[in-house]
């Protein structure tokens, strides 16, 4: 399966190509320097470097947040309107769960993996899960001093993403086995996850954690909320 995957929602704009396991082509920059009009361009740019043209692709992925407003919009705009040009089935995932995926061969087998991604806000978006990536909760939204009182006493921690060294200072403090890993998130893992899921039968919509602060004009910007 040939794939194009992209993340803007989240500090590091990401786009992916990979041609089955392969990694084709990558790319990665300021999320800032990503969005909007520079996108169309980063993206033909991946595509050349991987040789490949959009219609010899099988599937585009996108991240649906939770994260940064402005560019998971306009990272899931421009993903939406490529799969209605192209015909192509475009799948959605979650940047936490993305997260996740590229931390498994890091996590030991009795820990549970606590994605971190940052609000802009005092909280952070958080999401448990096993070591081999499936999911344990919901995504939440906590200030690390209040996720102590969240979180099962048991399990040992692999903090994984944005602000984990933080995160994993504050809760090493309270109890043991909780280690960090700072890392974002990567169009590659967003893809191989897009790979194991079937097309849905309705584009994918932005998921929030928090309403947006700003209300976007529908008609612009052409998603659901």
């Amino acid at each position: 399966m040939r794939s194009l995957a992209l993340d803007s929602a989240t500090s590091r704009c990401s786009i992916a190509v990979l041609d089955g396991e392969v990694l084709a082509a990558h790319r990665g920059d300021d999320a800032a320097a990503g969005q909007g009009d520079g996108l169309p361009l980063a993206v033909a740019a991946a595509l050349d470097a991987a040789g490949m043209a959009i219609a010899t692709l099988d599937r585009l992925a996108v991240t649906i947040g939770p994260g940064r407003f402005t560019g998971l919009r306009a990272g899931l705009a421009f993903m939406r309107g490529l799969a209605l040009a192209t015909g192509k089935p475009l799948v959605g995932v979650t940047t936490l769960e993305a997260l996740a995926h590229g931390a498994r061969g890091r996590a030991e087998p009795d820990e549970t993996i606590l994605a971190c991604i940052d609000s802009r806000r005092a909280e952070l978006f958080f999401q448990r899960f096993a070591a081999d990536g499936s999911a344990l909760s919901a995504p939440f939204a906590a200030t690390p001093e209040a996720l102590v009182a969240l979180l099962p006493a048991a399990p040992r921690i692999l903090a994984v993403g944005e602000h984990a060294a933080r995160v994993a200072s504050v809760l090493a403090a309270v109890r043991a086995g909780v280690r960090a890993h700072e890392s974002t998130v990567d169009a590659a893992d967003v893809a191989r996850l897009a790979a194991t899921r079937a097309a849905p039968a309705v584009p994918p919509a932005p998921l929030y954690i928090h309403p947006p602060a700003t209300t976007a004009p529908r008609r612009a910007v052409g998603l659901a909320s």
